[in-house]
């Protein structure tokens, strides 16, 4: 999986990159086949500029630039492109664009330019971050960042028209965390949301922090899953109820080291509960305490949320 770096840490090292254009670069040039498996990411120069084609779609050039064992990578776009932007507006497409990236803790947008009457002053770059342990060859960074182009052009074509849900959150958990959980949780006003999945998580995906009525800092937990939870499934079931015990029952470590507890939990999905699902992960769940404090969602309560489509 993926190491999911910030955009701060993005950030610095695209001031980084910068230092080198005009200086150092390297033009690639090609079509990239991204099944091939022979441009090893050890072999860039470091501290110098690799540019290349792009994908199809919206954006034109890729840079790339190696510090050590990590990998700065730029897609570009410059000026206008007549037709790409289907029945909106290039200005309404890409402000469309910037607003989902921006939601959305893997990428950075390093630039952004929209002139009213000069196209060629018109530009919109997004930058990732790369560990190359986890990224042994080039085609797969250049595929990476192609298959992320494609969810997030869908999810503004889907925003624009009103309907941000996507069919792939009911089969791909990753993607229903990554693409749409994540903006959820920031747009409903949680002060912090630490994704947390796959990393020790003791039955919390998230963390997400915010205040009490009193004022008081208060922590939550989300497990998130893909797809139907069943009443009849009883390993899911008993996973759910687990996962609800550990949540409350295991603090979770701060970065300051400060341990916490959670004082409430979210179960997500991106189907729906049958079957009795939520009455009888009540009556599994060992305490009444945690399960009144534990919260369902369902694709009935986040499927085209107003705070996911308002314009």
């Amino acid at each position: 999986m993926k190491t999911i770096f910030g955009k701060e840490e993005i950030e610095m090292y695209s001031q980084k990159a910068s230092q080198y254009c005009g200086k150092t670069v390297f033009n690639m040039g090609g079509d990239i086949d991204e099944n091939d498996r022979n441009e090893l990411n050890l072999d860039f120069e470091e501290n110098a500029i690799y540019c290349d084609n792009c994908f199809d779609g919206l954006f034109e050039q890729i840079n790339i630039c190696r510090f050590g064992d990590r990998l700065f990578v730029e897609v570009q776009k410059l000026g206008d492109y007549d037709g790409f932007y289907k029945d909106w507006s290039m200005k309404k497409y890409m402000q469309t664009l910037y607003e989902i990236c921006e939601s959305v803790d893997e990428v950075w947008v390093s630039n952004y330019e929209y002139v009213e009457d000069d196209p060629v002053g018109r530009a919109f770059f997004i930058a990732f971050l790369f560990d190359i342990n986890e990224f042994q060859y080039y085609e797969e960074i250049y595929k990476y960042c192609h298959d992320f182009y494609k969810q997030i052009d869908t999810l503004v074509e889907r925003k624009l028209k009103g309907c941000y849900w996507d069919k792939k959150f009911e089969e791909d958990e990753m993607e229903f965390c990554r693409l749409y959980l994540t903006p959820f949780f920031k747009k409903i006003g949680f002060e912090q949301v630490i994704f947390n999945h796959g990393n020790k998580e003791f039955g919390k995906d998230y963390i997400l922090v915010t205040k009490d009525i009193f004022g008081r800092t208060e922590y939550y937990g989300v497990q998130a899953k893909a797809g139907n939870v069943s009443g009849t499934a009883t390993s899911n079931i008993n996973e759910i109820a687990n996962q609800i015990n550990m949540g409350f029952n295991v603090p979770y470590t701060l970065v300051s080291g400060e341990k916490v507890y959670i004082s409430k939990m979210i179960i997500a999905i991106s189907g729906n509960f049958t079957d009795n699902a939520q009455t009888i992960i009540q009556n599994v769940v060992s305490d009444r305490y945690k399960f009144t404090n534990t919260i369902f969602l369902s694709k009935k309560e986040l499927e085209n949320h107003n705070i996911m489509i308002e314009k």
